[in-house]
């Protein structure tokens, strides 16, 4: 592939070669380290191609060899800008399309945000907006240093953020996490402060173990959201027992809950559903800036129809995308069916229904212990209700309020961590 676009920038000729020693000449060319590709025998005479370079150096092999050379065809950019030299109004419109494009590289097309679950793409593109730095934007007024830390500030939830530009593309690497985290546990020795560790919600402590920090309950003990579990206060005592200053720390500890889950679901026994036809066909769309262009079609749209959209941004190359985008949209026609779901089909959809809400308890950490689960079927109806019982990680980190004691005054002060 790149050998035949330097052929081309280069520009090579077909010709037909013909006369006493055609063969004497082929190997002069094979002495003299002139190259010559596709090579057929004509009988009378011999075809091949040839550089414009290689070329220009046969005409000493021509005459000893009493042969003479016919250009059957010339293709190249060369031949190109000598057939439109007198065109300068194209040539000039092909020198500003090049500028333009180069132009366009020089802002950001495209967002990607990788990392986010809690905080949405929609959020993290509106901060954008907020700071100038959105699609669209001229890549020399973005400062990435400066993002990223705003985004660590302005989100809680964020503990790291990456901003880099990669042509005209912008690509934002997050990681959330709340305090509490087990994962973040372990990272929080580089952090400085006190915190404690409270409960993120109602539960009943099945074990604790603690590394740092004053424990603040035990197992068996019920706690509501927001109790401290774990206090970052350690008490000095003196001689007498008496509690001259207090150190404060980061917690550490793995503190094990019970927690209970209610779930509820319901849909109906009889609804309607569309179900494809077979006939389908497609549209298309070019989107540039915030113009659309439609593609006519000779199709009619009728009703009812299923529709798909597909995207594609354009690039001049990798990761330089341009602010132009085609729209592929996909009309499936389709008909109505009434579909009515018996006792044992509905059992079997609440069953999966259920699983599913299972399966993101466990993604979250959730050790399911026991599950009740009761389903009644009332006003066509399929109505589903019950409780899970997991055990999971129940705590999570808080600022401390450091307390104090001034041993000069006797009084207590008080600050926030």
């Amino acid at each position: 592939m790149f050998l035949s676009i330097v052929k081309y920038f280069r520009g090579f000729l077909l010709v037909r070669l013909s006369g006493y020693s055609p063969e004497r000449f082929l190997n002069l060319c094979s002495n003299h380290n002139i190259l010559i590709w596709n090579l057929s025998n004509g009988g009378e005479y011999y075809e091949f191609y040839i550089s414009l370079a290689g070329f220009r150096k046969l005409k000493p092999l021509l005459k000893k060899t009493k042969t003479r050379l016919v250009i059957l065809k010339r293709v190249g950019f060369p031949f190109f800008l000598y057939r439109y030299r007198k065109r300068k109004v194209f040539f000039a419109g092909i020198a500003g399309c090049i500028a333009f494009l180069l132009y366009l590289t020089t802002f950001i097309w495209l967002i990607d945000i990788n990392g986010n679950s809690s905080i949405t793409d929609e959020t993290i593109l509106t901060f954008l907006e907020e700071k100038n730095s959105a699609f669209g934007t001229k890549k020399s007024r973005i400062n990435c240093a400066k993002l990223e830390e705003e985004l660590r500030s302005e989100y809680e939830d964020i503990i790291w953020a990456s901003v880099r530009l990669n042509g005209t593309k912008m690509t934002i690497d997050i990681q959330e996490n709340l305090l509490g985290s087990k994962s973040h546990m372990e990272s929080k020795e580089e952090m400085e402060g006190a915190y404690d560790i409270v409960a993120k919600q109602d539960a009943v402590v099945t074990s604790i173990i603690t590394r740092k920090g004053t424990p603040q309950v035990k197992a068996g003990s019920e706690v509501k959201a927001g109790d401290v579990l774990v206090s970052s206060r350690l008490d000095i005592y003196n001689d007498s027992q008496e509690i001259i200053n207090y150190v404060y720390t980061c917690s550490d500890a793995d503190i094990l809950g019970q927690t209970t889950y209610t779930y509820e679901d319901s849909f109906p026994l009889q609804y309607t559903q569309k179900v494809k036809t077979g006939e389908s066909f497609c549209r298309y769309e070019l989107s540039a800036f915030s113009y659309k262009i439609e593609i006519p079609s000779f199709h009619k749209i009728k009703e009812p129809c299923m529709v798909y959209k597909e995207s594609r941004q354009l690039a001049i190359a990798k990761d330089y995308y341009i602010p132009i985008t085609i729209n592929k949209i996909t009309y499936s026609q389709c008909d109505y069916k009434q579909i009515t779901l018996s006792k044992e089909q509905a059992k079997q959809q609440a069953k999966e229904n259920f699983s599913q809400f299972l399966k993101k308890l466990e993604e979250k950490g959730v050790q399911i212990v026991d599950k009740n689960v009761m389903i009644k079927y009332k006003e066509n109806k399929c109505h589903v209700t019950g409780s899970i019982t997991g055990l999971e990680d129940i705590g999570r980190y808080q600022a401390a309020q450091v307390e104090i004691i001034d041993t000069d005054e006797g009084t207590k002060e008080y600050e926030s961590d």
